[in-house]
């Protein structure tokens, strides 16, 4: 099977590592894989057959329009090279080009939905979107011949038609790298949060209640447009860590926090939980996997009252985060990347032999 992989971002997040970590289970079980990507991702994809087709700008609306214009012959060429059987897609702004390229070269894709594509399609008001990005996206959904998402909350609110041709693939942690180290001790009064420093992410909630506590430390690690709000005498700015750098921090922390108005299938939480960390987190995109008072805490978002109260709970309470932190590591574990790239790859078998009726009832769970 020749698969092709497209990721156009200017960041490596979530839809990124999915492929990433596709790309690297496709190869293991010696499965044709090609990456077409842009260069803020080259590094992260150079072990791999990728192609890099420029750089891709998303700084004002203009210019994004101008970066998909660009990229569109140059991707159609990359794909005609490679002659793929199938493609494999994923749901950032580039996901505009699909419909036409792909349809114009008669190769069926697969598109994969992760979660601010979802709400934006629902949910919107931008004048712009609406104009120039949902229709494309809408055409680009209707020409695919099968629809994935990372998680079951964030399709409730697709329209039937494409919640009949959708099925959901969690994504996976990658527990040999994320793991409890015997090595490092763990802090009494540290709160962990790890995302991107902006609004949907919870963290003016997190940054009121951590002033409110000043007996606990609180370390930020990420990045983005609300840098400036990380102050404080408790308040530490980590700034953007690595993986490596990352598996330590988790098994630092006393707890973790993940206080999002909205996520798809959130990695950092699974991430954090593969360490054996205790977290809390809210309902929105963590519930996929987290179970209250199980392996982990759910409380509502934007409530800074129930925030406070789970962390004072957690922090003061030894049997109940060693409790959730066993179960927690026990969960993670459920959710292997090889398990996630079978799913995929029996998927993308369905497909190439059943377009354009895909039988969703025969593709076993994951």
């Amino acid at each position: 099977m020749r698969i092709v992989q497209i990721i156009l971002s200017n960041s490596f997040a979530g839809a990124e590592r999915l492929v990433y970590y596709l790309s690297s289970n496709f190869k293991k079980s010696k499965t044709e894989c090609s990456i077409i990507t842009n260069d803020d991702l080259k590094k992260y994809f150079n072990s791999f057959n990728a192609i890099v087709i420029g750089k891709f700008s998303d700084k004002t609306k203009f210019n994004i329009q101008l970066s998909i214009f660009k990229f569109k012959k140059i991707l159609f060429e990359a794909i005609k090279k490679i002659k793929p059987e199938i493609i494999h897609c994923h749901s950032n702004i580039p996901t505009i080009l699909y419909s036409k390229i792909f349809n114009k070269l008669k190769i069926p894709y697969v598109i994969t939905l992760h979660g601010s594509d979802v709400y934006n399609f629902v949910n919107s008001k931008s004048i712009i979107y609406k104009i120039f990005t949902k229709p494309q996206f809408k055409k680009a959904l209707d020409n695919a011949a099968l629809i994935t998402s990372v998680s079951s909350s964030q399709i409730k609110n697709l329209p039937e038609k494409y919640k009949k041709k959708t099925i959901v693939i969690p994504n996976g942690v990658d527990s040999k790298i994320f793991k409890p180290l015997k090595n490092i001790k763990q802090n009494k009064n540290v709160v962990l949060f790890v995302s991107r420093f902006i609004d949907i992410k919870g963290i003016r909630e997190l940054i009121n209640v951590a002033k409110q506590l000043p007996k606990y430390e609180f370390w930020f690690a990420g990045k983005g447009e609300l840098e400036y709000l990380i102050k404080g005498k408790n308040i530490k700015n980590l700034g953007f860590k690595t993986t490596e750098e990352l598996v330590k921090l988790y098994n630092q922390a006393t707890i973790c926090i993940f206080p999002s108005y909205r996520e798809g299938f959130p990695l950092c939480g699974l991430e954090a939980m593969a360490c054996g960390c205790s977290v809390i987190a809210t309902p929105l995109g963590f519930s996929e996997y987290i179970e209250n008072n199980k392996d982990g805490i759910i409380i509502p978002a934007k409530d800074e009252k129930a925030l406070k109260k789970a962390i004072v709970k957690l922090m003061t309470n030894e049997k109940l985060r060693k409790k959730l932190g066993k179960n927690s590591r026990k969960k993670a574990l459920k959710y292997s990347w090889s398990k996630v790239a079978e799913r995929y790859l029996e998927v993308f078998e369905k497909v190439i032999k059943d377009t354009p009726q895909i039988k969703l009832k025969k593709l076993s769970p994951l």
